[in-house]
């Protein structure tokens, strides 16, 4: 069955109408994510900004600068990988109840159940897939290039097969957009039934419902910052944390409270809202393409 791609692409408008007070819960929860995320490791991402601003200018950073940079950003993902997938699957599980339960209002939509731990499963499974295809592509493109430095003819294979690489990837990501609402609605993990379900007639609709849903997002976002920016400036911004690298938490706090608060609550209303945007379109296309209602 065929959809509305822009009747889809504005649901995450008609879901923060619909339910302002689960998008403001989903903020909340973000300001929660981010606190916990700052506390682990906030020095680690003053290490980074600190270590950053010393190597503007320099062509050629030094190595041993390096090491303690990509110490800092191992330290990170090491932490905000494992959490964010697993906030993220909450997140997503709770906008995907939103459009297919949109009755079941509990606590803004969030739960921590087997459907959230499935949209876990399903997303781990994506994210390898999407993990593996750009890597061996990143790798056979880099082999190229280092042989194009020998033979420069070889260049125009270079730019051919990055295009073709990011082809690949945007058809990819299309292609498995609807695993998340079909693996909630369906009670399973659902990779092929999804798969399935975003080929011939609804790719294009698809794409073109993604791409309005990200310009959304980030007229949101522009919007939040400018509104944000007074009071950016008021408490001073991220530069203020650059030259306390080696501060411990506590000290952070201490020092910059006020300017760490402010972000905190402004990204977390921006990031839900921006989320609810780009995330909802697609639970109402898979409702639309399998020709269902909402249930209660």
């Amino acid at each position: 069955m065929t959809f509305s791609a822009t009747d889809c692409a504005f649901e995450g408008f008609r879901l923060t109408r619909r339910a302002p007070l689960a998008v403001l819960l989903w903020a909340a929860a973000y300001a929660v994510f981010f606190g916990l995320l700052f506390l682990l490791v906030g020095p680690h991402f003053v290490t980074i900004l600190s270590l950053i601003s010393q190597m503007e200018g320099q062509t050629e950073p030094p190595l041993e600068a390096m090491e303690p940079l990509m110490q800092a950003y191992g330290v990170i993902i090491a932490w905000a990988a494992p959490l964010g997938l697993l906030f993220g699957a909450v997140v997503s599980t709770a906008i995907a109840r939103a459009v297919i339960q949109p009755d079941s209002r509990q606590f803004g939509y969030l739960r921590l159940g087997k459907d959230e731990l499935r949209v876990l499963g399903a997303s781990l499974i994506v994210s390898l897939a999407m993990f593996g295809v750009a890597f061996a592509g990143f790798t056979v493109v880099s082999l190229l290039a280092a042989l194009a430095m020998a033979a420069p003819a070889l260049w125009l294979g270079v730019v051919l097969l990055s295009l073709a690489l990011i082809a690949l990837a945007a058809w990819l990501s299309v292609r498995l957009s609807l695993v998340v609402p079909a693996t909630f609605a369906e009670g399973r993990i659902t990779l092929k039934p999804a798969f399935a379900m975003t080929g011939k007639r609804a790719f294009w609709p698809l794409l073109g419902m993604a791409i309005i849903a990200w310009v959304l997002a980030m007229l949101v976002g522009l919007l939040g910052s400018a509104v944000a920016a007074p009071l950016s400036l008021m408490v001073g911004g991220a530069e203020r944390l650059v030259g306390m690298e080696g501060a411990s938490v506590p000290r952070l706090l201490s020092a910059l409270g006020p300017m760490l608060a402010v972000s905190l609550v402004v990204n977390a209303l921006m990031t839900a809202a921006q989320v609810a945007i780009m995330y909802a379109p697609f639970s109402a296309a898979y409702l639309q393409i399998k020709g269902a209602a909402p249930r209660a």
